[in-house]
């Protein structure tokens, strides 16, 4: 009797598992030619969909930039509360020179009360807006004069760095385009119907030109399979190995504000 290529519940394996069995199948392959086998036509899209399969296995979710994105919001949130609780102290200061320049201050400053607990990219054009007031010629006396210069530039600088950092993440979201786009399922589909068609052909030659190349081949692929039906029956937790971690590159709030209006307490932005 002809050595033939088993089946088994290849569609019961998880993405990861799916993913190495075709790995080791086009390792055999290679091994023993695509000429050998009579696949010559079918090896090459099977390599392909199998480097498909293989680059979804584990996406990446996280974004390199949201650690030191998080840590720029964090100074600007600071300086910005710095600078709205000084101007707000000093507006019953019995200090002439500083009572006029927090009550110069204060208005022009009670739009952008609460900001920080407001979303990122409105924050960033909110923090803009707030240092468009700071630098207005009038009011860099008062700013000098309430000791605010560096808290001010802590503000601008933490600004330009969120905004690049932003970009950055930005930039890692364009990278994966690509990949997210491939949905796992007819990722997984294809490389199954490959492999199926070649292990079609490979049985079909064993029957009526079987060669040592093919008779190893088949050997080989009835040993992996019977291991990996092993794993089928052992595999009851569902996983599909495509990952659960899902961040948006957008952000949705800043971490810790739980408020997204503009805020009412005057002592803190």
């Amino acid at each position: 009797m002809p050595s033939q290529i088993r089946t088994f519940s290849i569609t019961q394996l998880t993405i990861g598992a799916c993913a190495n069995f075709h790995t080791q199948i086009n390792k055999f392959i290679t091994t023993a030619t695509p000429a050998a086998l009579h696949i010559e036509t079918q090896a090459t899209g099977y390599a392909d969909a199998i480097a498909t399969l293989s680059s979804i296995v584990n996406r990446q979710r996280a974004f390199v930039a949201t650690a030191s994105l998080s840590e720029a919001d964090k100074v600007r949130d600071n300086a910005s509360g710095v600078i709205s609780s000084v101007v707000n102290a000093y507006v019953t200061s019995p200090v002439a020179t500083k009572k006029e320049a927090a009550l110069l201050l204060k208005p022009q400053l009670s739009p952008y009360r609460g900001i920080r607990y407001h979303e990122y990219n409105k924050q960033t054009a909110e923090v803009r807006g707030m240092l468009g007031v700071l630098d207005a010629e009038d009011n860099a006396a008062a700013i000098t004069t309430l000791g605010l210069t560096e808290e001010v530039e802590a503000l601008r600088e933490a600004n330009n760095v969120f905004e690049e950092k932003y970009l950055e993440k930005a930039a890692e979201a364009t990278s994966r385009i690509g990949q997210a786009d491939i949905k796992s399922e007819e990722a997984v589909d294809n490389a199954n119907a490959l492999y199926q068609n070649i292990v079609q052909v490979v049985n079909a030659y064993a029957i009526v030109q079987p060669t040592e190349a093919i008779n190893t081949f088949i050997g080989q692929v009835n040993g992996l399979i019977s291991v990996f039906t092993q794993v089928v029956g052992g595999n009851s937790t569902g996983n599909t190995g495509d990952g659960s971690d899902s961040e948006q590159p957008g952000g949705g709030t800043t971490p810790g504000g739980g408020s997204t209006g503009d805020g009412s307490d005057d002592g803190e932005l």
